[in-house]
Formats: C-alpha cells, structure tokens, sequence
C-alpha cells in the first residue's frame, strides 16, 4: 500500500482578492462533497492567514468553514477593515508629518496612516482561535502556518502549531517558530507597513508577511506536505491597455502602490512555483537512495489563478468603494482606468461577491483535476506527474 500524501494548502497575499480564494474552497467543498478538512496542513501569507485561521477553526466540517468564510467575506464593507473617514486619516497623516520634523518629546509618531482595529474586531467575533489549537492537538489537522515579517530581525518568521516535540526551522533569512497561533499573528501577518500597525509578538514587532516571505511554499513543505493546492491572486492573463494615445505623466502614488502590491503579493510566489516545477524535474532523475540521502522528495503541485483581469473586474466596481477612498487614490492620468490599487482595497460587497463567484467559476472549470488532486485512485484524470498545472 502506497503511504499517505499529506497535502497543504498555500493561501498568500492580495488584499480584497483574498475572497478569490474562498470561492476556490467553496468550488473544492462542493466538488468533494463535503466531508472533513480535506488539507492536512494549512499555510497562511498576508490575507491569507485570515482564511486560514477561518478554515481550521472548523476543521472537522469543510462545509461549515467554507460557509463561514463566504458569509464573512460577502458582508464585509471598508468600515470593517478600517477607517476610511478622511479626518481620521488626514489627521494621522499630519501627525505623521510633525513627528518627522519636530522633537520625539514634542510629536509621538502614529503607528499607521490606516486604523484597521474594526478587523480586528471583527476577526475575533468570526473565528474561535481556542477550536484551532485544538484541532491541532485532536490531529484533525496537521499543522497550520501564518507568516510574518520581523522588522528587527528582518526575517520571515512562520508561526506554525503542530503536534508533537518542537520543530523549530531555520534558514536564511527565513524561521519557522512553533506556538499557538491567536489573532496577533493574522493581523500582522497583513499589516502593510505604514498602511496597518505592526503587531508585537515576543518582544518584536512584526508586518505584512509577504514583505520578506521568498519561499511561500517553503512552510508548508517544512511541516511535511507532500503535494500543494496553490490558490493565486494575480490574473493568470493580465490585460493589455492600450497606450496609444497615453500621454507619459510621472506615476501617482496610487500608480506606486498598486505596482508595490503586484510586486509584494506575486512574484515571489510565481517564482518559487517555478523553481520548485524545476526541482521536481530533478529529483525524478534520481534513485529511492539518492533521495534519501539528499534529504529530497518530488511535491505535487497545483495551482489556480484568476481567469480574468481584476483590475477590469475592480473597475467594474470601482464606484462601491467609498467617495472619499476613491478621492485619496485618485490618479491623474489616464493610466486610471488600470484599476490595479482598487483591485487591491475595494472591500465592498459588489466585488467582493464577483470575486467569490469567479473563484468557484474557475474551480470548477478545472474538477477532474482537483479530483486527482485528492483522490488520484477515483480519478481518470491524468497529468504529468508532479509538474504545476499552470507551467
């Protein structure tokens, strides 16, 4: 009898487009018919810790916890992530200002242009943390993972709970520390600097995982996955405008912060996919032995992206999103109509719900592989072995 694959699944980074995700796990929910957590390990980046943490604090009921989640992303609103009242942001801004001027004595610094204790708050009415650590110890889960940036160490450090003796990791730049997860971790694990507070976790203040995070796949692995459900944010075709008649303006700061957010949320991820497709081309060379030896074994690999654009899909919506946040991210050239920050920040129901749905959509376009992907015995699916899907 051939031994157990272990499966992880790998939720990373995309601000709003973290509700893609959830309409991927509906899809696979109802694809497998229900039943009990069908990942035995669960890693979390940036947004994707939330979901993360939603899904084991359900464990024994997949179902359940991917309801919960969509239940939660469809009623979320700006409001509830934070404070979108531009007094409150203008006067942070220029306490901001003072305290880059004057004395520390004079002006305290504020800790983020962005309140997001309206998430926080509602993070902890949503997910029961204490049923996570215990679906941990009752092994109805593996191991589950979130992942943050130190900003003293300057370290990626994976907050992980699994069963059993300390299974600490270290790597460049790169750790993994075993403890009991609570929502300090999935709040700094999306806190974007300056944007959202970092958060203090053993005498450090932690941000946004995906700023140090180059091996999104590596935890996962680390706590024993032998094949990864990869759910992606970036539009697997991105679109192409038409710049004919776009005459060259110098880049806006909403211009700069949507590039920064492609670049933080994706590319690593993208990266680390490809090197693990060419890893796995390796190890297929090599005998039993060999592998043993080298500490080396083949992940399978599958990985689902957004069909179509977002940034189409978020300009579509772009008039939910509150007047005075589409005022602040104003751009001033016709390079506006890319929409790419708005796909980013647009926590309101209308696109929300669109991106739920073309998740589910997009799942279930790909079944007969999900099915191999979890019951390769019941499937008549065939790929190449061990190679991502998406290459």
């Amino acid at each position: 009898m051939s031994p157990v694959k272990l499966s992880g699944l790998v939720v990373t980074g995309g601000g709003a487009r973290g509700a893609y995700q959830v309409g991927v796990l509906r899809a696979v929910n109802d694809i497998l018919d229900g039943g009990a957590e069908p990942f035995d390990i669960i890693s979390g980046i940036s947004v994707g810790g939330l979901n993360a943490a939603g899904l084991a604090s359900v464990p024994d009921d997949f179902a359940a916890s991917t309801a919960n989640l969509e239940s939660f992303w469809r009623g979320l609103t700006t409001s509830q992530v934070f404070d979108p009242r531009l007094r409150k942001i203008f006067g942070t801004a220029i306490k901001l200002g003072f305290s880059m001027i004057l004395p520390k004595r004079m002006a305290k610094a504020p800790r983020s242009l962005l309140d997001n204790t309206p998430l926080r708050e509602t993070l902890l009415k949503k997910i029961d943390f204490d049923r996570i650590a215990l679906a941990v110890e009752d092994n109805a889960i593996t191991a589950i993972s979130v992942t943050c940036s130190g900003y003293e160490t300057g370290y990626a450090v994976t907050f992980f709970d699994k069963k059993g003796q300390n299974e600490d990791w270290h790597r460049v730049r790169r750790e993994g520390r075993q403890r009991t997860l609570d929502i300090d971790e999935v709040m700094a694990s999306a806190a974007l600097p300056l944007l959202f507070p970092a958060v203090e976790i053993d005498g450090e203040f932690f941000g946004d995982g995906a700023l140090r995070q180059t091996s999104p796949l590596a935890p996962s692995i680390h706590l024993g996955a032998d094949k990864l459900f990869i759910i992606g944010t970036r539009d697997s075709t991105p679109e192409e405008p038409d710049l004919s008649d776009l005459k060259a303006e110098y880049p806006s700061v909403g211009d700069l912060g949507g590039y920064a957010l492609d670049i933080i949320f994706h590319d690593s991820l993208e990266s680390d996919i490809e090197r693990l497709t060419r890893l796995n081309q390796l190890v297929s060379h090599l005998t039993l032995e060999e592998r043993r030896e080298a500490n080396l074994k083949p992940i399978e690999v599958f990985s689902i992206n957004p069909s179509v654009s977002l940034r189409s899909l978020a300009r579509q919506h772009a008039p939910e999103m509150p007047r005075r946040l589409r005022w602040l991210i104003k751009r001033r050239t016709a390079a506006s109509a890319l929409g790419r920050i708005e796909s980013y920040l647009l926590f309101e129901p209308g696109y929300i719900g669109a991106l739920i749905d073309l998740g589910y959509a997009d799942a279930m376009a790909r079944r007969d592989e999900i099915v191999a992907f979890f019951r390769p015995e019941a499937s008549s699916y065939t790929t190449t072995p061990n190679q991502d899907p998406t290459t």
